[in-house]
């Protein structure tokens, strides 16, 4: 501020150097900077949106005060209309900047926008028309009055306007003349360009505009290049004079590079908002909004007229985020950039999703004056999503969620029970004899099976209760506030629904019918695994009990019998330690030596007692603990094992493992990172046949080549293999042939029946030849009698077990 207080104080003692001659204009042509600075002022408000009126422009006093008689004396009417009109211009200027001003205090920015091109439109007029004025009055002053006085004055005002002049002998276009202020323009000394063509500066199209201009008259805006190739851009009031009898193009240049390049950033900054794809909002500090282009009303329908003057809150609607919101908020009050994405609605109601990016603008005391946010519309890029996450929630066949939306569910139904003292129950509902109608009709018939029961289930549910498809043909329902009796009620609802409607087909109706196992919320249940844990157990129950039934939980006092309380006296007992093995030995029939022994699982009761397998085994596989027992008796053996190594004692050691634990890989290595253990102790080799042997049922073994893979980590420890139960299945053979088998285990029925049945008896022998040619060894179960052992012994059996020989004992 204090460079402009000192320029303008400097202009204005110059002012007074010419106002000493008898002119006119050239007084008031030195106050065009002041009308620019003045003009500067204007839009600076006018973007401000500012209400403060324009002071007087103290810079028009010259024409206001200038002395009558020389107004009159002017030397031609040209130049007495032109002072005329000077004074009606720059009035039109000063109207359309007090009314663009207004304008921008009302917020009506586009008003104000045609109002500020009119002021400018206007200052451009009485700059010509001053400029023009003051080269005439003083060309004629020139002409009349002495010349080197003249061009002393038309230096000086020249420098105080930072114009530089220059002329050009039109018969060879060669530069016969410039000032400094030119010169140093165009980047050149005098001896460089005075004696050399315009071709140095000018292009053939700019001279050629510069010269039309000349014999017009008026102002022209050219490029001509600096010393070192950039562009420099001149507004140039040229005109052409005879000298002498030559014609001579002078004129008068300023150097509006700067101003150009301005207005050409702003330019493109406006053409770039205006055609931007993404919206842009522009608010003042106080968040009305002054702007917005042509993408804000595309996308939200609004336009700009409807929105002026508005805070952009109102686009946002009842589902838009709270949390968003404060985000927003808390990042706006702090003056802090924010990007967030938020759902806004369109002026037909539609909600859409915009990725919202918003910056605070500071002036040069660092305060905000604006703030400019981006908006881009991402409505489709969120349906996808919102589309994924549907896929990936939804069973794709039956429209239902799937197991993964219904664990998400069940945490929601645990949690809300837990804290608001609630209850509910679910239900696990198998579709009975699935298999037989996909082996009979096919897979297509099987989908259309479970889309059907699906259909049944979802249309007889209360409201707040809900169904998901569970895997397979189970199905998971969730039943709201129901006690023990309502959950068996409203469960044979939809058991009744879905027998009530077969499905029909082209060949006519196919009967439906479901099983369902329901557990209830309540204290005994530590999370929703076991809940779903009892659920299954009751539906094992369901279907053991003949199917298209309901087994609801009831009080412990109420079941003292079935796969639930079984199954809970397994869990307490693998807690508290009390599952161990008992060891029944195996004799070789042939000498009567002990060769190896079977560890079989017990429970130790509460009194001592011991519980054997066939007590609890069953509701072990429906609760899926069978595992946790192998891995328990499984233990404990190879720890008997280890100490009977060390002790010198060759005996083979039995340990059964189901599928169940076969199949989970850790389980598995856990068991073999022990035995590798457990043989580096014994000093046993890893390319040695281990004493440990593992024995599968044939009954439980189901996909043999699923079970093969299971198997192989463990025979190629060196494990060896046993087959128990043979003679049970239909299958037996095919285990032969795909399985590494070293034993095989005759079942208890037959050896029971060898001595009165011959039918049996050459069935065993057959099976103890067929053994042979594939070097298995044989073993008898159940063995209680010396005769029975002695049959067995006659026809080949290699070895023996059963109380004949030894009962089972725990250490």
């Amino acid at each position: 501020m204090r460079q402009d207080v000192g320029n303008a104080g400097i202009i204005a003692a110059e002012s007074l150097t010419i106002a000493t001659f008898k002119t006119v204009f050239p007084p008031l042509l030195i106050e065009i900077q002041h009308h620019l600075f003045y003009l500067a002022q204007v839009v600076d408000r006018v973007l401000e949106g500012s209400a403060t009126p324009l002071p007087a422009p103290e810079y028009w006093r010259g024409y206001e005060q200038a002395n009558a008689e020389q107004v009159k004396q002017l030397p031609s009417e040209e130049l007495s209309e032109a002072w005329a009109r000077l004074g009606q211009v720059h009035r039109r200027f000063l109207r359309a900047a007090e009314a663009a001003l207004a304008a921008a205090a009302k917020g009506d920015r586009q008003r104000a926008r045609v109002l500020i091109d009119e002021a400018f439109a206007a200052s451009s007029e009485f700059t010509g028309l001053l400029v023009g004025g003051a080269m005439a009055e003083l060309l004629h002053q020139i002409r009349v009055h002495e010349r080197q006085l003249a061009a002393r004055y038309e230096t000086e005002f020249l420098e105080a306007a930072h114009m530089g002049r220059f002329a050009v002998r039109l018969s060879d276009l060669v530069f016969i003349d410039a000032d400094a202020n030119f010169l140093q323009f165009c980047g050149y000394a005098r001896e460089e360009l005075v004696g050399d063509t315009v071709w140095r500066l000018f292009g053939k199209r700019a001279w050629e505009n510069v010269l039309e201009t000349a014999r017009s008259g008026g102002r022209v805006s050219v490029k001509v290049r600096y010393r070192t190739g950039e562009a420099v851009v001149l507004e140039l009031t040229p005109f052409v004079e005879r000298d002498s009898g030559e014609e001579i193009l002078r004129a008068f240049a300023l150097n509006v590079t700067e101003a150009e390049a301005a207005a050409q950033q702003r330019r493109l900054l406006a053409t770039a908002m205006e055609v931007s794809a993404q919206a842009v909002v522009i608010t003042d500090a106080e968040f009305r909004i002054i702007y917005a282009n042509p993408a804000f009303t595309r996308i939200t329908g609004y336009e700009v007229e409807e929105v002026l003057g508005k805070n952009p809150r109102f686009l946002q609607g009842p589902d838009t985020s709270q949390a968003t919101r404060m985000a927003i908020r808390e990042a706006l009050a702090a003056g802090k950039p924010v990007h967030v994405e938020i759902l806004n609605y369109r002026k037909d109601g539609t909600p859409y999703w915009l990725d919202l990016s918003i910056v605070p603008v500071r002036d040069e005391q660092g305060e905000i004056t604006h703030f400019v946010s981006s908006q881009m519309d991402i409505t489709e890029r969120k349906q996808a999503e919102q589309e994924i996450a549907r896929m990936a929630l939804e069973d794709h066949l039956t429209g239902l969620p799937n197991r993964r939306a219904a664990e998400d569910r069940l945490a929601l139904e645990w949690n809300r029970a837990r804290r608001e003292r609630g209850t509910f129950a679910i239900a696990i509902v198998d579709i009975d004899r699935f298999k037989l109608v996909n082996d009979q009709y096919g897979h297509h018939v099987g989908d259309q099976v479970l889309h059907h029961v699906a259909e049944v289930m979802a249309s007889t549910l209360r409201g707040g209760d809900w169904v998901a498809r569970w895997g397979g043909e189970e199905f998971i329902v969730c039943f709201h506030d129901l006690d023990c009796r309502g959950a068996q009620a409203a469960a044979e609802r939809l058991r009744k629904q879905v027998k009530a409607r077969p499905l029909v087909l082209p060949q006519g109706e196919l009967p439906v019918t479901v099983s369902m196992g329901v557990s209830l919320y309540g204290p005994e249940h530590l999370d929703v695994d076991a809940m779903l844990g009892q659920a299954d157990a009751l539906l094992y129950e369901a279907k053991m009990a003949g199917r298209d039934r309901v087994v609801c939980a009831r009080s412990e006092t109420q079941r003292r019998s079935g796969v639930i309380w079984e199954g809970s006296q397994v869990q307490s007992a693998l807690r508290e330690g009390r599952v161990l093995p008992a060891f029944q030995t195996i004799v070789d029939l042939r000498t009567g030596h002990v060769v190896a022994e079977e560890a079989l699982a017990r429970i130790r009761a509460s009194d001592g007692s011991l519980i054997p397998a066939q007590g609890f085994i069953q509701a072990a596989e429906a609760l899926h603990l069978v595992a946790a027992i192998d891995q328990a008796i499984s233990s404990a053996a190879m720890d008997r094992c280890a100490r009977s190594v060390q002790a010198g004692s060759r005996l083979a050691h039995f340990i059964n493992l189901s599928p169940q634990f076969l199949a989970n890989a850790e389980d598995v290595e856990a068991l073999l990172a022990r035995a590798r253990g457990y043989c580096q102790g014994c000093g046993l080799a890893e390319d040695m046949i281990k004493p440990l042997v593992i024995e599968i049922t044939e009954r439980q073994a189901g996909d043999i080549l699923a079970l093969k893979k299971h198997l192989k980590p463990l025979t190629d420890f060196g494990f060896r293999l046993a087959l128990d139960d043979f003679g049970s299945g239909y299958s037996s053979f095919l285990y032969l042939a795909e399985l590494p088998v070293r034993f095989l285990k005759i079942e208890g029925w037959m050896v029971s029946r060898i001595i009165q049945d011959a039918r049996v008896r050459q069935l065993v022998e057959t099976l103890v030849a067929t053994a042979r040619r594939f070097d298995i060894i044989t073993i008898a179960e159940c063995v209680e009698s010396t005769e029975t052992a002695q049959v067995l012994c006659d026809i080949g059996v290699d070895w023996a077990q059963g109380y004949y020989f030894s009962k089972p004992s725990v250490e």
